[in-house]
């Protein structure tokens, strides 16, 4: 199951919400994170923020693998990795998801 099929209703926000480490994000990804109780992915995001200071448009995928373990990979759209992180357990109910991270904002493709 793919997570963005079941949010693809979000297709804007109303409302933002601040990280405590600086980016905001949309109602689409509060509902995604609350969803699929996934707070965690949000921070793996932030936490690369320092080095992706200089990519204005990122695009960051979470797949889970059959053994209960994840990769999360970030590209800039155009499928260069800038980053990859994997993840030795999650209880992440879909197997994949994208989020999309642009001009700080972080917001599921179908917000755009």
């Amino acid at each position: 199951m793919n997570a963005n099929d079941e949010l693809s209703r979000h297709t804007g926000t109303d409302n933002y919400y601040q990280h405590n480490f600086g980016l905001v994000y949309t109602d689409g990804i509060k509902a995604f994170c609350d969803r699929f109780q996934c707070y965690w992915f949000i921070y793996v995001i932030v936490s690369y923020q320092p080095t992706l200071k200089n990519e204005e448009f990122q695009v960051w995928s979470l797949g889970k693998n059959e053994d209960s373990s994840a990769v999360v990979i970030c590209t800039d759209g155009d499928n260069k990795v800038l980053a990859s992180q994997d993840i030795p357990f999650t209880d992440f109910e879909a197997d994949e998801c994208t989020v999309w991270v642009e001009c700080g904002v972080i917001l599921l493709p179908s917000e755009r």
